[in-house]
């Protein structure tokens, strides 16, 4: 298969090398060819038989109306997990790519949300051995969303967590939150539905009172740590520290 792959960012690379290390042809787009070498970008993408938009979500539906004379008889994708374009499918690869090529091994793993409408993951991604399922446009936002809460959530507040660990530690934050970390997704692992532990987890209210009031010097903690009680122990008792910041 011959593909073409607009973008050269984090997924339009991974997806380029393991497109390549299948056995097919890709030629990569970057804006500055775009702008600079159409007539080239026009003889690749009239010579695809697979044309990707690893782009933005929100410059995908004037990426598609600007190549739309081309691409009226070819299989146009994205790798969007929320955005449904007209005349695109959409193949979410469900992972966090790195800023450096991901290994074979690790890339076959993946797996991609499909459209219901649309050619199979086997017929867009020949030879690929990849898990795959099907998503109806309807339920892309709210697919997207479960993505979001599962997997930036909990990047985001290890990332504010990391400097106060490292504060108090006087060690780099790798060293010592990787292995917990890695834990917590071996935990999720053995029981995807009830992998919780902890103190909100057992219902221990003097453990939670203590880490709400020693949180009081880090109110944005707090504030994430309040969310948390709010979802996943909504009857907790806050009487003494619900004014207290």
């Amino acid at each position: 298969m011959r593909y073409v792959i607009f973008g050269n960012g984090r997924v339009g690379a991974n997806m380029a090398a393991y497109l390549r290390r299948l056995g097919h042809s890709v030629d990569i787009v970057t804006r500055n060819d775009a702008e600079t070498h159409r007539d080239h970008c026009l003889r690749v993408v009239q010579t695809a038989d697979i044309v990707a938009a690893a782009i933005p979500d929100g410059k995908l539906p004037a990426w598609r109306e600007a190549w739309r004379d081309l691409l009226a008889e070819k299989t146009a994708i994205h790798f969007s997990g929320a955005a449904a374009v007209e005349g695109m499918y959409g193949y979410h690869p469900l992972y966090s790519f790195p800023a450096t090529l991901v290994d074979a091994a690790a890339m076959e793993k993946i797996a991609f949300a499909c459209p219901a409408a649309g050619p199979s993951f086997q017929d867009v991604f020949p030879g690929a051995s990849n898990p795959s399922f099907v998503i109806a446009d309807a339920d892309r936002a709210f697919y997207h969303a479960l993505a979001v809460l599962s997997g930036n959530l909990p990047a985001f507040t290890w990332n504010q967590t990391a400097p106060s660990f490292e504060q108090l530690s006087e060690r780099a934050a790798r060293d010592i939150m990787g292995v917990y970390l890695q834990s917590l997704v071996d935990r999720f692992l053995e029981s995807p539905a009830d992998s919780l532990t902890g103190p909100v987890a057992r219902r221990d209210e003097t453990t939670v009172a203590a880490n709400l009031e020693a949180l009081e010097k880090a109110p944005a903690l707090r504030r994430l740590y309040e969310a948390f009680l709010d979802a996943a122990w909504p009857d907790f008792q806050r009487q003494d520290f619900t004014d207290s910041i």
